[in-house]
């Protein structure tokens, strides 16, 4: 016995207890081993904000979680799938590999859905949604920032545009060769995010103030970080000012379209609405609401939208652009704000998030702008000032803004740079260096600008390198201009042209001196020698652009041979408010088919057909608060919210450098565009002209005709060159561009997204006595009995770039050489 409870403690101690012990050592080892856990975040691939309460399981199974309200979620199991999928109602599920028995990070990006959800429809009493919509819409005025009497912050901006929809098939590509290094910095096992190309990142940090009596607007850019660009425009542009969206007018502005806000005074009549919950964000209690469009064709969104309950304001709103909307080239368009109670006084801006993806066609290569803003040091209702609101410049760039260095970025940023844009800091900078890069640059400028550039002189433009007339035969040109490059004050410009018919050359000569950019000041002269279609407007195609010689509906046998010399001086006073005072000389003479010989002397004794005149001219524009974008190619004007109003006043200086003639001139011309949403927008010109003095004909005012198959807005399109004439006269062009209100509406039509346009132009004039005494054979047409009329109606956005019109001509239809009806069309590139 004793012998056998010694064996028992000897084996129990020696053998079994250290054996259970391993083996449960091991057990609990690899039992741990087998635990998958895996943590991360669900967010919205076009904004990346979070998506509150997504559902995240294994595949073909019931073992999941749900993400909390910042989009995280975390789960654990020892019984993993293949695969984990996220899920969330209105967007597309995601599923992601998963690796068993590890510890990982999976993020998930999902895409809006744009499949239409199946709406409940409740009947019992009034939708508690539309009694807190009208709480909202009648404390609008209360809760708009814009109506306090003044306030401030500073402002944070940061843009980044980057190539997407990238496949492994455009990698492949020649194009996409030398940026390969670009697509190494994806992993995809961790997130679904798609490769993309970095184009362009910027920042920029602002002081914006805003008054209200006297009503002015300022942003002060005090510091600007533009990737490998440094651009004082394109800082001015991607500033506060130009963007901002505010939620609380009827009517918004993305892309030049009026998008019909979700608390506009009208939107029950766009939108229906949806109570969702109630909630707190941060210590405000909200009503959580859905909206969306009662017809997606609408310029509407669909999205959420968080109201305060006791101001009935706007604390937070997601949404995006109704994926049917009627817009070109925009995939996606997304935008966040959200809004703080400052001081107990109003609800304030504070963060701002607006994200556009483009495609230019389906399933082709994509581009995604995000631009996102935060709002802090807010002051209200406290006076500005003065000195900040000084100038007529709503943008003003501070001297040294594009020179800040690393450690003032570090400490002025309301938020720090994440890794992801810290690589494409670095990536940018490099794709710049490329010789790829630059080849393709250099491409796109060419197609956009018609000008090649070789170092400092830019060749083209390529559309006038040939073309053929008449008189000419065919014309073969070659010109340029100097660039930035060779100076940012001086430009030089020229050309040298062969007629192969006429056996001559023509040629041009130019330059311009700008003492100061901003605002502008300076003076140029230009010598020409030419061959020219008078009575053109200014819109046509020049004389010898190749489409004007094969798109011409009659032959272009009544041209003039002109010598000119021109110098002017230009000032620009304020932003849009600009003159010009120059001086010019021509010498005018008839070919082909045109005549315009005059008699010299009361007799009648003495016919010339050559007009020699000399004349100085003083030219006013007033557009208020014009805005610009420039580069080294020029400036391209975004127009201004205001008429804009031009004059001119010339006059004759009989005996100047051998002139024939001593008059005056005056043109007084008016141009606006009237937004009217929803129903698109009106745009009109009103012009007068008056004529003092005896003149032939070309000196008079020759109206504007059109003889080409494209369309004109600033011409009588049914009008031929010549055609008539005046000493005075009043004519006027109204169009309306419906923006397809009633095609959307079609429902045949409407997934076309053709938009409607009609119009009307007309002019009235006369012509004295004197002056029709003076012509010799005259062969034009006065409008002293009634006035030109013609009408229209056309069809724009034909896919996506064709407009096309039908044009009836209304009033002196006896003329067998004048149509009566017309097609015209034209390229136009609009969202």
């Amino acid at each position: 016995m004793h012998n056998e409870l010694l064996h028992y403690l000897f084996v129990n101690t020696f053998f079994i207890r250290p054996l259970l012990t391993v083996l449960f050592v091991l057990f609990c080892f690899f039992g741990e081993a087998q635990v998958t856990r895996i943590s991360g975040k669900v967010t919205d691939a076009l904004t990346g904000e979070p998506v509150p309460f997504a559902s995240v399981v294994f595949k073909n199974s019931t073992i999941g979680a749900s993400a909390n309200f910042d989009g995280i979620y975390s789960l654990e199991t020892d019984t993993p799938g293949d695969s984990l999928t996220a899920q969330f109602l209105g967007y597309l599920p995601v599923s992601l590999p998963v690796r068993k028995g590890q510890t990982q990070t999976i993020n998930f990006l999902l895409k809006a859905s744009k499949v239409e959800l199946k709406e409940a429809v409740i009947f019992a009493g009034e939708n508690p949604a539309n009694i807190i919509i009208k709480k909202v819409v009648a404390n609008r005025d209360h809760n708009n920032y814009d109506k306090l009497s003044s306030y401030s912050f500073e402002t944070y901006n940061k843009v980044e545009f980057d190539l997407t929809n990238i496949t492994e098939k455009f990698k492949n590509k020649k194009i996409f060769k030398p940026f390969a290094f670009i697509f190494d910095n994806i992993d995809s096992t961790t997130t679904n995010e798609k490769p993309f190309l970095p184009v362009f990142i910027t920042e920029s940090l602002s002081d914006v103030y805003h008054s209200t009596n006297p009503k002015d607007k300022r942003e002060i850019i005090k510091a600007s970080k533009i990737s490998g660009v440094e651009n004082e425009t394109v800082t001015q542009f991607l500033g506060d000012m130009y963007q901002n969206i505010n939620i609380y007018d009827n009517f918004m502005d993305i892309f030049g379209k009026k998008f019909v806000s979700p608390i506009s005074s009208i939107g029950m009549l766009y939108y229906k609405y949806y109570l969702l919950d109630s909630l707190y964000i941060g210590d405000k209690y909200c009503y959580k609401l859905k909206f969306k469009p009662r017809r997606p064709e609408d310029l509407t969104f669909t999205g959420e939208i968080f109201i305060h309950d006791s101001t009935w304001a706007v604390k937070k709103v997601n949404m995006r652009i109704s994926n049917k909307a009627n817009i070109n080239f925009v995939e996606d368009c997304a935008v966040v704000k959200e809004y703080d109670y400052i001081d107990n006084t109003m609800w304030m801006l504070s963060k701002d998030l607006l994200v556009i993806e483009f495609t230019a066609r389906d399933k082709g290569l994509g581009l995604i702008g995000r631009k996102s803003t935060s709002y802090k040091n807010f002051s209200l209702n406290q006076p500005i000032p003065q000195q900040f609101l000084k100038g007529a410049q709503d943008i003003v760039v501070e001297e040294g803004a594009l020179d800040k260095d690393a450690e003032f970025w570090n400490k002025a940023r309301h938020d720090s740079l994440n890794d992801r844009e810290k690589k494409i800091y670095a990536m940018v900078d490099t794709i710049k260096t490329l010789p790829a890069y630059k080849t393709y640059v250099d491409i796109i400028t060419l197609f956009v600008t018609g000008y090649k550039t070789i170092g400092d002189f830019d060749f083209g433009p390529y559309f006038t390198l040939f073309s053929f007339n008449d008189i000419e035969g065919y014309r073969f040109r070659l010109g340029g201009k100097t660039n930035y490059n060779f100076s940012k004050h001086l430009k030089l410009e020229g050309f040298v042209a062969y007629g192969t018919k006429d056996e001559q050359f023509k040629y041009s000569i130019g330059a311009r001196y700008l003492f100061t950019n901003k605002p502008r000041m300076g003076f140029g002269f230009k010598y020409r020698h030419d061959v020219m279609q008078l009575g053109q407007s200014d819109n046509a195609f020049q004389d010898d652009n190749i489409l004007a010689s094969l798109f011409r509906r009659s032959a272009s046998n009544k041209l003039t041979n002109a010598e000119s010399e021109r110098v002017y001086f230009e000032k620009e006073w304020l932003s849009g408010v600009s003159t010009r005072i120059s001086f010019e000389h021509n010498a005018f003479s008839p070919l082909g088919k045109l005549d315009y010989s005059y008699y010299t002397t009361d007799a009648k004794d003495v016919i010339r057909d050559r007009i020699n005149t000399s004349d100085i001219s003083a030219y006013f524009r007033f557009a208020y608060r014009e805005k610009f974008i420039e580069s080294k190619h020029g400036r391209v004007s975004l127009g201004s919210k205001y008429p804009v109003l031009q004059t001119i006043y010339t006059q004759g200086l009989k005996g100047v450098l051998k002139s024939d003639f001593d008059y005056q001139k005056f043109v007084l011309k008016v141009d606006d565009y009237i937004y009217t949403a929803p129903l698109g927008y009106f745009y009109y010109v009103i012009e007068a002209g008056k004529v003092w003095g005896k003149l032939p004909y070309p000196l008079l005012e020759v109206h504007r005709g059109n003889e080409s198959y494209f369309y004109d807005y600033l011409a009588f399109n049914l009008m031929n060159y010549y055609e008539f004439v005046s000493d005075q006269y009043f004519s006027f062009y109204f169009t309306h561009h419906f923006e397809g209100f009633f095609l959307d509406k079609i429902p045949l039509m409407k997934k076309l997204k053709w938009r409607e346009v009609a119009g009307i132009r007309g002019v009235y004039g006369s012509m004295s006595q004197k002056n029709l005494d003076l012509m010799v054979n005259p062969e034009f047409n006065t409008l002293s009995k009634k006035p030109y009329l013609e009408a229209q109606f056309g069809i724009e956005n034909i896919l996506k770039i064709i407009r096309v019109d039908f044009i009836y001509r209304l009033s002196y239809l006896q003329d067998k050489d004048a149509p009566r009806f017309g097609i015209r069309g034209s390229l136009q590139l609009t969202f």
